[in-house]
């Protein structure tokens, strides 16, 4: 069974080695699932480099998505699971999602436990499965928190990102009217695809006054947003009392909170970190993501695929960035 194994951290071509070893045996309460897709996200990259936190004892097998059927089943897990399509998320990290795990989808076959395996939908590819589980959670997370956006106005910043086109596409599915920002036209049509009722360019537009002029005047429910600096400061401007804004990454880890425009609008200020949320919360991202990929309304573009033994050319390229799609492992 080959399995990759990052023995340090650093570049990719230091950092991965490819491995041969037995295959696993699950488990009480887990699955064995063949991978088929194993998908890259930027945390992937982040740790493997030392950017991000630090690797644990022992051999560690990268990424935390992935897609592929279970084989097999430990105790405590009903049989009727094996032979079942299944997405994968957060299968590399520590119980308490606090911290880098060993167990990745990297390999071609891994155990998991059975509630990190999410049912694929019939028709729904292996690969748009390992594209799901950072992105579609974090978004479904960030969005739907704080309950029902049904006629609610949403904005999405970063509306062409991965996060920000699963967010526009399960807001609209959920009902609600959608705004994205973007920093050019490419971009924009990508937000487009993803749903977005409206499109601000925010290099080229006052976002307050933009955002205004769309909804006639009314301020806005919730903020799903990937820039926590940028984005804070003129929020008062244009979202309700009691609104909300929510937070999954920042251009400034040390930014700082407008306090007092904060206050006076009441604003619920949510952190948005994927890997840590509760095991409800985890079950209902499944059941609206599953329900919204059934309609054909999420969807994310695939920008590059690489056989497993090529993880070190994909995780150079995903590093380059400069695109919108997704970048996964056929394995």
């Amino acid at each position: 069974m080959k399995t990759v194994i990052a023995i340090g951290q650093g570049a990719a071509k230091e950092s991965f080695r490819i491995t041969n070893g037995t295959v696993p045996e699950p488990g009480a309460g887990e699955v064995r699932v063949r991978i088929y897709t194993s998908g890259i996200n930027p945390s992937d990259y982040k740790v493997r480099s030392g950017a991000q936190g630090p690797l644990p004892d022992g051999d560690v097998t990268p990424h935390s998505d992935g897609a592929g059927i279970v084989e097999a089943v430990g105790k405590g897990v009903s049989s009727d699971q094996i032979g079942q399509r299944v997405w994968l998320f957060n299968v590399n990290r520590t119980e308490d999602g606090l911290a880098q795990g060993n167990r990745g989808t990297a390999a071609e076959q891994i155990v998991v436990k059975a509630e990190l395996a999410a049912l694929l939908p019939d028709g729904i590819s292996f690969e748009q499965g390992a594209c799901l589980g950072v992105p579609a959670m974090t978004a479904h997370r960030a969005l739907m928190a704080d309950g029902p956006v049904k006629g609610q106005w949403v904005l999405v910043t970063g509306g062409a990102g991965a996060v920000g086109q699963c967010a526009i596409a399960l807001a609209k599915w959920a009902g609600a009217r959608v705004i994205a920002t973007v920093s050019g036209p490419e971009k924009a049509e990508i937000a487009r695809q993803a749903g977005a009722d409206h499109i601000i360019n925010y290099r080229e537009e006052n976002l307050p006054d933009a955002i205004l002029a769309i909804t006639g005047g009314e301020r806005i429910d919730r903020i799903v947003d990937v820039a926590l600096s940028d984005t804070m400061e003129e929020a008062h401007l244009y979202l309700k009392q009691g609104g909300v804004i929510a937070h999954y990454a920042t251009s400034d880890p040390a930014a700082p909170l407008p306090y007092r425009s904060l206050l006076i609008t009441n604003a619920v200020v949510r952190f948005v970190f994927v890997y840590a949320i509760s095991a409800q919360a985890q079950q209902n991202a499944i059941e609206d993501i599953n329900a919204c990929l059934q309609t054909g309304t999420l969807k994310l573009k695939v920008e590059r695929s690489f056989p497993l033994d090529q993880i070190v050319a994909a995780h150079e390229f995903a590093e380059q960035g400069g695109f919108s799609g997704k970048v996964v492992l056929i394995v």
